[in-house]
């Protein structure tokens, strides 16, 4: 046995030592010229060279279509075994072209991105298929853009307003079929109060008073294209740079005056109710001056802002609507402004006044309107609380020819 390993590995080992070697190198120079084909999943297509007034169906702002191919290679087995989709890409040329067309996947529209290899010399064939190029007009458009209601709860202790501007436009470009479709359809922002915090409120608050301008971060300011792979994309519409998010500080507002109170008579019951026949019993809660019926108990607001107030609470008054105990027991009973328009008016023009415009100026018909929708959204939820912060409740219930207010 020791003789038989003695000549196996001892005798004659130059030789051997050679033989081996060579061996090695021989199998080293074959592996790396062994031929072998792969499939190359999810390759890249770009396209260059488009006319000025053409674009491609599905080309996203990099060049790149938004749709993939698989590719398949021959080549040296070490490139084509380690080759990933992110080594090359197929490039399609679109000079002179005027309409669609059919291109074949080559050799020659492989484009080589790997520092690694020449893969024009390490692949010997390529082979894609046809692909179909939709060539279409390219078109820009403004596309409205609505700013729905925000998701997400304010910070604590202060509730949320309004947007303002409620509508953008956005400008896009691309393909003509692609961009009239979106104009149809629209694109929508949403907005997180999440990720708004209670101290970036309170001080604006120091700054703005009650009624809080929280200005939209740029990194929020993005819309998603659909037919661009849902790329996020910058607003572009001038106004976007005023974008807002309104909020108030929540807390109770006195309303500094008694409300008159009113009884309505609807005609239908006017032959037995009417104020010959009916009128309202002096109260704990009623007081008359100058022949004026008053609410004497101190009332406040929620939710709206100390200038809409001092609007708003002369031209305001407490309707009682007078009909049979058989239609209401309790009398229903309403909060009324008196002169809207005017009241409305009179608001915007106050709170211009008190606009104080840092830098860039809004034009005047966009802060108009702005002011004008905050003063009807005050007016929809407006809603009328005692000192303990209750919900003003009453009841109005009719007694021989009296209203009794309880």
């Amino acid at each position: 046995m020791k003789y038989l390993l003695r000549r196996i590995f001892i005798t004659h080992w130059p030789r051997k030592l050679i033989a081996f070697i060579s061996a090695i190198i021989v199998w080293f120079l074959v592996s790396q010229t062994i031929a072998i084909t792969q499939t190359i999943p999810d390759v890249s297509v770009r396209v260059i060279n488009l006319p000025a007034d053409k674009t491609v169906v599905g080309l996203l702002p990099t060049g790149i279509l938004n749709r993939r191919i698989a590719v398949t290679l021959t080549g040296n087995k070490p490139v084509v075994e380690a080759i990933t989709p992110k080594d090359f890409e197929i490039v399609i040329n679109a000079e002179g072209k005027k309409e669609s067309w059919i291109t074949p996947i080559d050799k020659k529209t492989l484009v080589d991105l790997s520092p690694e290899w020449d893969l024009k010399k390490e692949i010997f064939n390529v082979e894609g298929g046809d692909l179909f190029i939709k060539l279409s007009k390219l078109v820009t458009e403004e596309i409205p853009v609505t700013l729905t209601p925000p998701i997400g709860e304010p910070p604590k202790g202060f509730r949320f307003l309004d947007i303002w501007p409620r509508h953008l436009y956005q400008k896009v470009s691309g393909p003509a079929e692609q961009v009239q479709g979106l104009k149809k359809q629209g694109l929508e922002l949403t907005f997180n109060l999440n990720k708004i915090t209670a101290a970036e409120l309170s001080a604006l608050e120091d700054v703005q008073g009650k009624e809080i301008s929280y200005f939209v971060p740029e990194e929020w300011k993005q819309v998603t294209v659909p037919f661009r792979d849902y790329a996020h994309e910058p607003l572009n519409d001038p106004r976007a740079a005023y974008l807002q998010l309104d909020f108030l500080k929540q807390e109770l507002v006195a309303l500094d005056t008694q409300l008159p109170i009113a009884l309505f008579f609807p005609v239908k019951y006017s032959d037995t109710f009417n104020p010959q026949t009916y009128s309202l019993a002096p109260g704990t809660l009623v007081e008359e001056k100058n022949g004026i019926e008053l609410f004497t108990t101190p009332l406040y607001a929620h939710d709206v802002g100390r200038l809409f107030l001092d609007t708003v609470k002369d031209n305001m008054q407490l309707t009682i609507i007078v009909v049979p105990k058989e239609v209401e027991e309790n009398l229903e009973w309403a909060i009324e402004f008196i002169n809207l328009d005017a009241l409305a008016k009179s608001y915007v023009t106050a709170s211009l006044q008190e606009l104080e415009v840092n830098g860039d100026e809004q034009q005047p018909k966009y802060t108009e309107e702005y002011f004008r929708n905050r003063f009807h959204k005050y007016i929809r939820q407006f809603t009328l609380y005692t000192e303990d912060d209750k919900s003003l409740e009453l009841q109005a219930t009719l007694n021989k020819n009296t209203i009794n207010l309880s």
